[in-house]
């Protein structure tokens, strides 16, 4: 299988050149290239076989932004292949002493045979990855608006697209953003949804507090609050829960997309889309386990990339001696907590993290 694609960005000197590195080597296509259709429906089973991999709760956890590059190259090569034209200028062949496949030469005109059959079955592998990975990343349209499948398709624009314009990300001004902490949970077994209804009530139920899943919000409504509490475990090999794989993944996609702003424009211009928004993470698991704790530490790095602070350290709770013992630690992570509402709602100021002392909270 080809390996994931590190980066994909505009060439200097040719704005339809992609500059690609691969960790196993694999060599850069350029729009001037020829690839066979034969080496794009590879590429694109490769892509497929990935997305399966992602899909496979047993497996490594794989990161949004390396399944968007590796499909997106795969995309490209068939683009690659289906821009085959008639012939090649003959300067060009001779400069870079290709000798042009006898399967490129055939023109349009040409009486049907096995080649349209694999143009076909090029053109349907390539539907199958946009519509596996749209629907892994919670049928979410993405593509690589810059790429050259999609330049082949639908020609020149640029950028990577995420849904409609609507879906973009923008950060919402301090003073529009809702006063009343978001508590998200996620959770394979029940356990963060239990303590997260602990935390929930102990900031005084639905009056003073919002509880959500997180298969039900987006980055989105982070955006709209101040202060958000996120209780998560972590499922398999580093994996998060099943349901809170689809957020990870979008917060991962807009964390790449800011970067990709960032270096379009300059980070002076670029807003973050989460400043303004602090957050602390309560991270569930096993230490018996590869990957303990992982999904917490991951989302609060990716959070804090898109501009919001932490009012917390992420902190771990660890059911490996028994859930008592994890409710226990996850109770003191809890009276933070608390406490931290309560200096909001008295109006005081928040002193640093790392340095507030907690008061026992009044029952």
């Amino acid at each position: 299988m080809i390996s994931t694609m590190e980066k994909l960005t505009n060439s200097t000197s040719n704005k339809y050149t992609r500059k690609a590195s691969f960790s196993n080597g694999t060599l850069i296509r350029s729009v001037d290239e020829f690839v066979l259709l034969e080496q794009a429906a590879e590429s694109l089973k490769s892509a497929l076989d990935l997305i399966e991999e992602a899909s496979n709760k047993t497996s490594a956890w794989v990161d949004a932004r390396n399944l968007l590059d590796q499909t997106a190259a795969a995309l490209d090569d068939a683009g690659l292949a289906l821009r085959r034209r008639p012939a090649m200028p003959k300067k060009l062949s001779k400069r870079r002493k290709l000798k042009i496949p006898d399967i490129l030469k055939r023109k349009s005109t040409d009486p049907p045979s096995e080649i349209s059959l694999t143009e076909a079955s090029v053109r349907d592998l390539a539907d199958q990855v946009i519509y596996k990975r749209r629907r892994l990343l919670g049928d979410m349209l993405v593509h690589d608006a810059d790429g050259i499948w999609a330049k082949t398709m639908y020609g020149d624009c640029d950028g990577i697209s995420f849904g409609s314009a609507s879906d973009v990300l923008c950060r919402v001004p301090g003073d529009s953003k809702n006063e009343i902490p978001l508590i998200v949970w996620a959770s394979q077994t029940g356990t963060a949804k239990k303590l997260a209804k602990h935390l929930h009530k102990s900031l005084g139920g639905d009056r003073h507090c919002i509880i959500r899943g997180m298969k039900d919000i987006g980055v989105r409504d982070l955006a709209k609050h101040k202060n958000v509490y996120i209780i998560c475990s972590t499922f398999g090999i580093g994996r998060p829960p099943r349901n809170g794989e689809v957020f990870y993944s979008l917060v991962q996609l807009e964390a790449m997309r800011y970067q990709d702003n960032e270096e379009d424009i300059g980070d002076a211009e670029v807003e973050k889309p989460l400043e303004g928004t602090s957050f602390a993470i309560a991270a569930l698991g096993s230490s018996d386990f590869e990957g303990f704790a992982s999904f917490g530490f991951g989302l609060a790095k990716e959070l804090v990339s898109l501009g919001a602070s932490k009012a917390l350290e992420t902190t771990t709770h660890d059911d490996k001696n028994g859930k008592a013992e994890q409710k226990k630690s996850f109770q003191a992570w809890q009276a933070k907590a608390v406490a931290l509402e309560d200096e909001r709602r008295a109006g005081r100021p928040i002193t640093s993290p790392h340095k507030r002392t907690f008061a026992p909270h009044a029952a």
